[in-house]
């Protein structure tokens, strides 16, 4: 059997977290929750007793024994009243010696005399009816009660003689009451009795326990949704430091949400990017430290023999006074390609040695617009007539326009080596169009479209440089800012270095891409003059050269 694999580090701090963070949120759900609960359970209590006091019950039976006094009076008093009317003489003589009318007539006389009867009639031992009278409303069974009392005629109360049957009614409200007042009373007592400590105790307790637990489980289901999301974005944070302490600053996490974790990731993102920059600019400068280094090497290498070489070509011509024809036409010529090609040489040590002598930025408040409309005017004069073989006759075959904003764009520039950026930029983008279009169209008209436009986007200003020639391939992008890397047919490889330099002491970054003209784009991002960016490129420009402090040393 395969031992199990372990679980990650991430994954078990994660699940430490969350089971910490579920913990905090039962605590502090369980605190309240037992107080309410003693609390609850000693006042069920106190109720309890205070509900079951014997005071009570006896005030209860003393209540209930008024109503049934009540009620039985009632009930007496209808007996009373039959008993008088059955001894009444002359309804005795009546019911023996007159008809039934006669009966009936005088059964009616006792209605005024008995408000609550509700009908009276006589019969005989038999069951035969002598006489009736009844009142005019019938009985409503909700709001009366009816009691039939049945007793014989006369004061002797002959078992055979005839029977007065009267039927009384009495206002049904009081018996309701106390019929609902002895089934409370029963009720109660059997509480008292039996059930207080089960039925009030027990139950409220079992009630407050369910949910107690009930909230339990909530708050440990609401612990884990809080906590879930909450620990996973952590982990991918703390996953995402890994690669980054190994090297790897391409890391990024994915930003969810707008709270605090959230701004969290975000400022990790943000400080990867600042640190990739800032690597990249370190880099950048120490390469391009090496690579002054070099060119000042190669510069002195190559200017050293360059003179004695040509002084010793045009010694050998002069000093020839042969009648050869050929040999001296091949001095000639051999005169000639030296020299060139020592102009050749000497223009490139004077590339080199610009290179290597190139100074470091002195940065100063400037506005960014009104910098780009004086080079707008600058460039601009240029395009005015001219040799188009001069470098400073190509602007005049191209469309040259600038898009700035009117406002003030505040920034910290070297004004003589930022007009070097853009010069450059722009001679590039229009020896490209010559290159690719110039021979095409050797008569009158323009190779093509160079746009400068300029804006503000968060901390930074963004100018492009675009253009509708042919572009840059993409496998040359990535090596287009190192020395000696250029497309152009007469191109030294440094201009492009020298302009990422310049661009870099000044804070910001340059990119090449393509352009929504069809051709290229260089972007050129430059910080505002408030910005953390454009504080550092100004400590960093008042900072001692480690080149000249190592001489000085």
């Amino acid at each position: 059997m395969s031992a199990p694999l372990p679980r990650p580090a991430s994954l078990i701090k994660r699940r430490k977290i969350e089971r910490r963070v579920v913990l905090a949120v039962l605590v502090t759900a369980v605190i309240p929750l037992v107080a309410a609960l003693l609390l609850a359970r000693e006042m069920v209590a106190r109720v309890s007793a205070t509900a079951f006091q014997p005071e009570f019950g006896a005030h209860l039976d003393r209540a209930l024994g008024v109503y049934a006094d009540l009620a039985k009076t009632i009930k007496q008093g209808m007996r009373y009243e039959a008993d008088a009317i059955a001894m009444r003489p002359a309804l005795v003589r009546v019911a023996k010696e007159e008809g039934e009318g006669r009966v009936s007539e005088e059964l009616a006389r006792e209605f005024v005399a008995h408000p609550s009867l509700v009908s009276l009639k006589l019969e005989d031992a038999t069951g035969k009816v002598l006489g009736t009278h009844e009142r005019d409303k019938p009985v409503d069974p909700l709001l009366e009660r009816t009691l039939l009392v049945r007793r014989p005629l006369g004061e002797a109360g002959e078992e055979d003689g005839p029977f007065l049957v009267a039927t009384f009614a009495a206002p049904n409200a009081r018996f309701a009451e106390m019929e609902s007042a002895q089934e409370f009373v029963q009720a109660y007592h059997q509480l008292e009795r039996h059930h207080r400590e089960e039925y009030v105790d027990r139950t409220y307790t079992r009630a407050f326990g369910l949910l107690f637990g009930l909230l339990i489980v909530l708050a440990a289901i609401a612990g884990i949704v809080v906590a879930r999301p909450v620990t996973r974005r952590i982990a991918e944070l703390a996953a995402a430091t890994r690669p980054v302490a190994a090297g790897d600053l391409t890391v990024r996490v994915e930003v969810t949400g707008d709270d605090e974790v959230g701004d969290l990731g975000r400022a990790f993102n943000r400080m990867l990017e600042e640190l990739e920059q800032t690597r990249a600019r370190v880099e950048f400068l120490r390469r391009m430290s090496e690579w002054q280094k070099m060119a000042r090497h190669l510069a002195h290498e190559i200017k050293n023999p360059l003179t004695p070489i040509q002084l010793a070509v045009q010694e050998c011509h002069r000093r020839y006074a042969g009648d050869d024809a050929d040999y001296k036409r091949i001095v000639q010529t051999t005169l000639e390609v030296v020299e060139e090609e020592v102009g050749t040489l000497r223009r490139l040590v004077g590339e080199f040695s610009s290179f290597a002598r190139l100074p470091r930025a002195e940065l100063s408040p400037v506005d960014l617009g009104a910098f780009l409309r004086e080079q707008r005017d600058h460039l601009s004069a240029r395009t005015e007539g001219g040799r188009v073989e001069g470098e400073e006759a190509l602007l005049s075959r191209v469309d040259l326009r600038f898009d700035v904003p009117d406002g003030e764009m505040p920034a910290v520039l070297d004004r003589e080596m930022l007009h070097r950026v853009l010069t450059n930029v722009v001679q590039n983008a229009a020896q490209a169009l010559r290159d690719a279009r110039g021979r095409a169209r050797r008569g009158e008209g323009t190779w093509g479209r160079v746009v400068v436009t300029a804006r503000s986007t968060g901390g930074f200003y963004v100018v492009d440089v675009d253009d509708d020639g042919p572009g840059i391939s993409a496998e040359v992008r990535d090596v287009l800012f190192d020395p000696y890397v250029t497309t152009k047919r007469d191109g030294t490889g440094l201009g492009l270095t020298i302009v990422k330099k310049i661009v870099v002491d000044h804070g910001g970054t340059i990119e090449a891409t393509s352009s929504p003209l069809g051709g290229a784009r260089f972007r050129i991002r430059l910080p505002r003059a408030d910005s953390a960016e454009a504080r550092a490129a100004v400590e960093r420009s008042l900072a001692p050269d480690e080149d000249e402090s190592a001489t000085a040393t």
